[in-house]
């Protein structure tokens, strides 16, 4: 029955849809408080408002026409004492992979805010709740929320479906705030969609014209943040980072490059362990018996992978430290009961998240272009799994088109020149997708 109706009525096209539906989980225990806190399912439910493709803008030419749309969760962690219930909201993008009548396949990547009711601080460890099995996961009420995964759709008639997402979602505060042992779960959904407002006019006709308009792009960032090492001693570090990148255009939708990083991190103070006074795991992992500026800089070469989305580009980066004092410190070892650091490593070795950073990072970030060439951005610096630092920045563009390939009037037609977004000139021939538009 729903193959036949969404056969006839395919051709109808809508502005907007809404969808419900129910969600299952479970906590991947990524953590020894998770193996005794998190032992039962995540069960909530999610509504979505979503923004059918129109074809009016360029990246969703580039995208296969893909809808973005806005949700809004609600989940219990199956330990209402302890972990407590979440809310969050975000943004996200659904990119086509399979269309049809009947039904689609699509990629699902969003980010945007979650809320938590129980945190480190809710636990009440002087009423029965032993510290060892409280909620050292989530030290703030604020955190990150993002979610990837996939999403399945049967149509049953012109403006009703069937949904379903299989995914994972992540919600932590980047170290801000501590504990931040983060929430990682492997979820699905089923539900409902509805379809309605009917668009003024569709485009699924790709312009030819539409794409990046640029050959190669640097880009350099300057951004900023706060951190926190130990809950119990309230102290907050300033972060700060510079990057400096090339990257060259892939595809429409993606870029690849490389760059080079500097790292401040003022975490990294005198810490003297042997005076036996601090006792943290923390304190162990970033062990220093001075105070030194040279400390508390590093340094790292990356590999860049831009996902570009009109405006706004995805970011993900995986570097290697090229300049890195903390590694012989990190983890140190005991020598006649004093802590010493350890002995001297090469660039890279094996090592144990839990117990040092290691000789890589990566770094999952979003930037917006706000005005020409100018951005701002925010990303999360990790360590694996393990979330260094949360980092909110600004910085410029400079990417380079060849003269003559997008309009340009230079004399010399086999140069580059630096490419200005508020100058980019309109193709000057007819496409097919200009002469559907005006029918």
């Amino acid at each position: 029955m729903c193959a036949v109706f969404a056969t006839l009525t395919a051709n109808a096209q809508y502005k907007y849809s809404a969808r419900a539906m129910f969600y299952g989980g479970k906590i991947l225990p990524l953590s020894k408080n998770l193996e005794q806190t998190a032992k039962g399912a995540v069960f909530g439910g999610e509504v979505d408002f979503e923004f059918q493709p129109t074809g009016e803008k360029e990246w969703e030419h580039i995208w296969n026409f893909p809808t973005w749309g806005i949700g809004v969760v609600g989940l219990d962690f199956g330990n209402p004492q302890i972990l407590g219930q979440a809310l969050a909201i975000y943004p996200y993008l659904l990119v086509p992979a399979v269309k049809g009548n009947v039904f689609n396949l699509n990629f699902k990547f969003g980010a945007g805010m979650s809320f938590i009711t129980k945190r480190w601080n809710s636990c009440d460890t002087l009423n029965g709740i032993n510290a060892a099995t409280a909620n050292s996961t989530i030290g703030s009420i604020a955190n990150i929320y993002l979610n990837a995964g996939v999403n399945f759709e049967f149509a049953c008639t012109d403006n009703f479906s069937i949904t379903a997402d299989l995914g994972y979602s992540h919600m932590s505060n980047g170290s801000i705030l501590q504990p931040n042992g983060g929430l990682n779960i492997l979820y699905g959904q089923i539900g409902a969609k509805y379809y309605f407002g009917h668009a003024p006019y569709t485009n699924f006709y790709k312009n030819p014209a539409f794409e990046l308009p640029y050959d190669f792009c640097a880009n350099i960032t300057a951004s900023g943040g706060l951190r926190e090492l130990y809950y119990k001693d309230n102290k907050i570090y300033p972060v700060a980072s510079l990057h400096a990148g090339l990257t060259f255009k892939i595809a429409n939708w993606y870029a690849l490059g490389a760059g080079i990083d500097a790292f401040y991190d003022g975490v990294f103070d005198k810490r003297d362990l042997n005076d036996n006074s601090f006792k943290s795991k923390s304190f162990v992992r970033y062990y220093l018996p001075e105070n030194q500026l040279e400390n508390k800089f590093r340094g790292g070469i990356s590999i860049n992978n831009e996902f570009i989305i009109g405006k706004v580009t995805a970011l993900f980066d995986w570097g290697v430290y090229v300049y890195n004092p903390l590694k012989n410190y990190e983890n140190p070892v005991l020598v006649n009961g004093k802590y010493e650091k350890s002995p001297s490593k090469p660039m890279f070795y094996k090592y144990n998240i839990d117990n040092e950073d290691g000789w890589n990072y990566f770094r999952l970030g979003i930037r917006y272009r706000i005005w020409d060439n100018i951005f701002i951005s925010a990303a999360v610096k990790t360590h694996l799994q393990k979330a260094e630092m949360i980092e909110f920045g600004v910085g410029y563009l400079l990417p380079f088109a060849k003269n003559n390939k997008y309009g340009s009037t230079s004399k010399n037609p086999k140069g580059y020149y630096l490419f200005h977004f508020t100058e980019q000139e309109a193709t000057e021939y007819p496409t097919e997708w200009q002469l559907k538009k005006k029918r």
